[in-house]
């Protein structure tokens, strides 16, 4: 009789957890295409614009090339076989016919290992300087790479590596001065058949760690699969996208650093990345609405098609709220896969994990 009903107790936790995993894949859900404005695909933008940060002036700075521990056998073979390879690129929202400038990449850094993701653009009031944190995903373990971006040069010089025992499978990072930082564990687990088992479950192996300058501490932890990290524009929270949970956390940092979660409120579409309109610190999220489709995607970019989704959230102030709107969402065919996106002066540029690049108007304010 016991035997009985702990196996039916067992069938009923697992059923409740596959139909919550069924409803988080999002078969269910039809995708709208709509725009805010006129929408046109950047050129030279192939493989990818994963994370993107915006600078006052209008400068954006993008990751492409996007590779890392738990890709699929076959997407790590058409990186290869189509000379795939990791580098950053400059967006002037200032001069939109420009396109993108690939930024020269420091002869002293091995740019072959390259692999860059999250990234996090800090300038300096005093000196004018810009440097660039950017997650890295070199073979055999990930980094946070340090560099400087010499602007008569178009390139970036080389600083400083980041590694840790406590960094597991990184994915964005949000600097906080010049030698310090947060970064996101995405999973615990580094090889893809665990990390896998890991995401189906829903296990709270996730966390943030802060590098003060000196060491690495985890700063929050128990957290299922987070994902990109934003500062508040005065730097006094921090925004988390989490992922398969569709919302966002906002923490706020204590005296040594350390998170402390306020609230977490749903944005009914899967984040990835996260920024911050320059003007008025508002979130604009890059989000996949469909996520079965996003890893069939993943798995195989030159077959499958994503939906991509962007949202706006007025935050009346660092911590409370407003409107959210649905800026733009698509089937797949113009941008498959939006993994972020930024506003600048009514004009938006998304990026997506392995797909293409694309700037929009925004009459929507107008």
């Amino acid at each position: 009789m016991y035997i009985q009903i702990v196996i039916v107790s067992i069938s009923l936790l697992f059923l409740q957890h596959a139909i919550r995993i069924a409803y988080i894949m999002g078969y269910h859900v039809t995708v709208h295409n709509h725009t805010p404005g006129r929408c046109s695909v950047v050129p030279g933008v192939d493989h990818g614009a994963e994370d993107m940060e915006t600078l006052a002036d209008g400068r954006a700075f993008i990751t492409s090339g996007f590779q890392w521990p738990l890709s699929s056998k076959h997407f790590k073979q058409l990186y290869k076989d189509q000379g795939r390879k990791g580098k950053v690129l400059l967006f002037d929202f200032n001069k939109p016919e420009s396109g993108v400038t690939e930024l020269a990449m420091d002869p002293q850094f091995d740019g072959e290992n390259f692999h860059p993701h999250g990234i996090s653009v800090l300038q300096d009031p005093d000196s004018g300087k810009i440097f660039l944190f950017i997650v890295n995903h070199p073979e055999g373990k990930d980094t946070v790479e340090k560099f400087e971006f010499i602007q008569e040069k178009l390139a970036l010089e080389h600083i400083e590596t980041f590694s840790d025992s406590t960094f597991r499978v990184l994915n964005d990072v949000a600097a906080t001065s010049e030698n310090s930082f947060y970064v996101t564990n995405y999973v615990h687990s580094k090889s893809s058949s665990l990390s896998f088992i890991e995401i189906i479950l829903l296990l709270p192996w996730g966390s943030v760690v802060y590098y003060d300058g000196a060491n690495y501490n985890v700063v929050a932890d128990s957290l299922v699969i987070p994902n990109g990290i934003l500062l508040s524009k005065d730097k006094r929270y921090v925004y988390l996208a989490n992922n398969f949970f569709a919302s966002i956390s906002i923490f706020e940092r204590d005296e040594d650093d350390r998170l402390t979660i306020l609230q977490e409120f749903p944005i009914h579409s899967y984040p990835d990345n996260l920024s911050l309109e320059p003007k008025t610190g508002n979130l604009l999220i890059g989000s996949i609405p469909v996520v079965y489709m996003m890893i069939k995607h993943m798995e195989a970019p030159d077959v499958d098609m994503a939906p991509s989704k962007v949202l706006y959230i007025n935050m009346d102030n660092a911590t409370t709220v407003g409107e959210i709107t649905d800026l733009y969402t698509n089937d797949g065919r113009q941008i498959s896969g939006c993994s972020s996106a930024t506003i600048y002066d009514n004009k938006m540029l998304m990026g997506s994990v392995v797909d293409r690049l694309v700037y929009c108007d925004v009459r929507t304010w107008e």
